[in-house]
Formats: C-alpha cells, sequence, structure tokens
C-alpha cells in the first residue's frame, strides 16, 4: 500500500510518516517546506516529499497513491488570524482540492484530521460527542476545518472512503517539536523559566491527546473495514480524558519536580472550552488512547533537558508556528499569499 501524507514534514506528520515507515507502508510526503528545517531532533526516516503548496496540487501527485492522510493546514488557532481568508484559503479550498484530485485518481482511503476546536465554547457541563452536538467555532482554523470535515466526509460512496479524526490537544516528545500547544508549552516554558505560566484562572477544560496515540488512530483509520469508518468523525482523546487547564498545569508541575504556578487572568490567550466524549471511537474503532499526561510528560522533559544541555532553546521560532511563518514573512522567503518566492 503507498499513502501519501500532506505536511508531513510537521509536527504530527514527522511522527506519523517515521511510524507507518516502521510498518513497512510506501510512504510519500506532500509539504510547503514552512517547518522543513525545524527538526531539533533526529529523523529516521526520509521519503520523497513532494515539494509543493496543498493549493496547487495536481492530480499527478495522486499517481498510484491507494490512501491519503490529510495533515497539511495552517495548523493552529494564533496562526490562522494572520488572514482569515488565507485560512479559509488553505485549509478549507485546499484541503477540499486534495480530498476532489485524490477521488478523480481513484484514491481509495482519506483520513481527514481535523480538530476539536470546532466545538469552541461550550456552555453546557457535558461531554460532547461527534454527532449530535452544538459546533461553536471561535476562530479561522476551527471555522475552516469544520467546513471541510463537512464537505470531505459526504464524498464518501462505495469507492472513495472518508473519515474525520478530531483529535484532542496533542501533546509529547517529536523531532520536529511544537511548544506552542498547551501541555508542551507549559512543560517547555516550566523548564526554562523554572515557573509554569497559565494564562487562564485555570478552569476552561481542555482535552488532550497524546502524539502516539494519535498516530496509531491514523493507523487504525487506514487498516480498518471501509464501512466502520466511511463518512464518520471520531473524537481522539484519553477516555476520562477531560482536564481543566489548571490539572494540565498540575500535571506540568509534577513532570517538573514542583515548580510553582502562577495564573495570569489579565492575559487571557484562549477561551475555548469545552469536554469531549472519546466513547464513539472507543465503541465502534476499539480504539483507546494508552499515554497518559505523567508518562508522556516525563518522556518530554527527558528529551528537552538533553536538548537544552546542547544550548538548543526549545521555545525559538523552531517549535513555534507564528513565529516561524512570521520569520518567513518577514525576510521574504514567503509572500503575501504565504507562498515561497525563492
Amino acid at each position: 500500500m503507498t499513502i501519501l501524507v500532506t505536511g508531513n514534514l510537521g509536527y504530527v506528520g514527522t511522527n506519523t510518516t517515521e511510524y507507518l515507515r516502521k510498518l513497512a507502508f510506501d510512504v510519500i510526503g506532500l509539504d510547503n517546506g514552512f517547518y522543513r528545517n525545524c527538526n531539533i531532533g533526529s529523523i529516521k526516516y526520509d521519503v520523497k516529499t513532494i515539494d509543493k503548496d496543498i493549493r496547487d496540487t495536481e492530480i499527478s501527485d495522486f499517481s498510484n497513491v491507494d490512501t491519503v492522510v490529510h495533515l497539511a493546514a495552517l495548523s493552529n488557532d494564533p496562526v490562522g488570524e494572520i488572514d482569515k481568508s488565507l485560512t479559509l484559503d488553505i485549509n478549507y479550498n485546499g484541503a477540499v482540492r486534495v480530498a476532489e484530485l485524490a477521488k478523480k485518481s481513484n484514491v481509495q482511503r482519506f483520513v481527514f484530521v481535523s480538530t476539536q476546536s470546532i466545538y469552541g465554547l461550550s456552555e453546557e457541563n457535558i461531554e460532547l460527542d461527534e454527532d449530535n452536538s452544538i459546533k461553536n467555532p471561535q476562530t479561522a482554523y476551527a471555522s475552516s476545518k469544520w467546513l471541510a470535515e463537512q464537505d470531505i466526509l459526504s464524498m464518501a460512496n462505495e469507492t472513495f472512503t472518508t473519515t474525520a479524526l478530531r483529535p484532542s490537544t496533542v501533546f509529547g516528545w517529536g523531532p520536529r517539536l511544537r511548544s506552542d500547544i498547551v501541555f508542551n508549552n507549559l512543560l517547555l516554558s516550566g523548564l526554562k523559566n523554572k515557573k509554569i505560566n497559565v494564562h487562564s484562572d485555570g478552569t476552561p477544560w481542555r482535552p488532550v491527546v497524546h502524539i502516539s496515540d494519535l498516530v496509531r488512530a491514523i493507523e487504525l483509520c487506514i487498516k480498518i473495514a471501509p464501512e466502520k469508518i466511511s463518512g464518520k468523525a471520531f473524537n481522539i482523546g484519553l477516555l476520562g480524558g477531560n482536564f481543566t487547564v489548571k490539572q494540565i498545569a498540575e500535571a506540568a508541575k509534577d513532570c517538573l519536580g514542583g515548580i510553582p504556578i502562577s495564573y495570569n487572568t489579565e492575559n487571557i490567550l484562549d477561551s475555548r472550552s469545552y469536554q469531549v466524549s472519546f466513547k464513539k471511537a472507543k465503541h465502534e474503532l476499539n480504539f483507546k488512547a494508552n499515554t497518559n499526561l505523567k508518562s508522556g510528560g516525563t518522556e518530554l522533559v527527558t528529551e528537552s533537558k538533553k536538548l537544552m544541555a546542547n544550548r538548543i532553546d526549545l521555545l525559538d521560532r523552531k517549535t513555534n508556528r507564528l513565529l516561524q511563518i512570521n520569520y518567513l514573512l518577514s525576510n521574504g522567503y514567503i509572500d503575501e499569499t504565504l507562498r515561497f518566492t525563492i
């Protein structure tokens, strides 16, 4: 089987590519290269990568491909706010374009990695399910993902299996590590500053999932019988893995040897709050996430300390998507449409 992974040079994409290669799948990448040089750890598996923006994909890019795993996107809420129209163009129009071309090229299976940000802000103190809950995206990123998910799932038929995975906020170690997502950020900034700074009162709810568990869920959607997943969406996260930001901060404190936590309610950066149900993935896919905050956080701290001993800054642009894109823009590497100029 040949698998095309879009966004293979990103945080999740790098781990996904390495995992699938270990399983002896033939893997091809497609990536515009924003984060090509952002690796801070060793990359064990190099794969052929089509150097291309998803907005410029052609049907020939999908020749002899059996499955597409679509990860490429402007990858979080702050980045998505750079230009909301561009976010829509890339995350919605670009994603749908990839799916349409894949279908025309007789690709059999399309795994779209969406986001739980589509739930946005929930005032109900209940776990939101995939199908009956209100979707309340608060940002351009979340809205673009929700639009793309709906269109892509509607393409499913007897010869083209489409499914959407809605991962919780991802955490954990990877060669192209991200420091701009909640648990990773609390750990890495805590390591550097000897104090954990929380930009809220700690009460918002935020489900989490370890990167290795998300990758296993992707593997499952590649292998499972089409009728179990086609046209369906699945929340991916730890059973019982709905945590308040305060609980996540306490977990970071535990992993970092008890350093102090400071709550800053004057500069709240993220208003999202929602609890999510993971029962559908358990019952219909027999999927269970394995890695908890303690074990995943301890691994991240251990690997990060090795890099910090070599004076590597784990909070610079290589691990922060907004800083990296602003660097590319300010130095003229990409233009106002976020396409490379050189």
